[in-house]
């Protein structure tokens, strides 16, 4: 399967995707390609509601972001919660889990860049809590919690890249 058919299927929050590439060693390399294309996509998005520099951080936190996000959701769910996951695993399954952030393009439209840009922040949230909920195999209610704890971690991480 081709990398194009696994963004589809993260964008459709297809839980025997998650599965699969929860297991799927070699795709790692494509969860970082999916993660850099949705940074790429996400800070050009941003120009159009918060300018230029926001291309660049929307580039940068991606990239980093992806990473501390798994971090967080890794010392979360697996070193607080007991799930049985590894660092590997949620950087496959969260790199996918960001294929929404590719829509953040469309943020250059006006006057509805800002709607368009919340809601692919939403689509790509609940992504990333059906490829936990699938990584850490529990339940929908943690999962929830989990991501949402490294979501507040994200965009504090985000935030501070604008400011700087």
């Amino acid at each position: 399967m081709g990398i194009f058919n696994k963004i589809l299927r993260a964008l459709s929050l297809d839980t025997a995707f998650y599965e699969e590439i929860e297991k799927d060693t070699e795709a790692t390399g494509e969860a970082f390609i999916v993660v850099v294309i949705g940074g790429v996509c996400s800070g050009i998005g941003l120009t159009g509601i918060l300018g230029v520099r926001a291309a660049i951080a929307g580039l940068v936190s991606g990239v980093i972001g992806w990473f501390i996000w798994s971090l967080v959701i890794f010392l979360i769910g697996v070193k607080v919660f007991k799930h049985t996951s590894d660092l590997g695993e949620l950087l496959r399954t969260l790199g996918f889990a960001y294929s929404p952030s590719v829509f953040a393009l469309l943020g250059l439209i006006p006057k509805v860049g800002t709607a368009i840009y919340t809601i692919t922040t939403i689509w790509y949230l609940l992504a990333f809590i059906v490829a936990v909920r699938q990584s850490l195999d529990c339940e929908t209610g943690r999962a929830i919690f989990i991501s949402l704890m490294g979501f507040i971690v994200y965009w504090c991480f985000r935030i501070a890249l604008l400011l700087v």
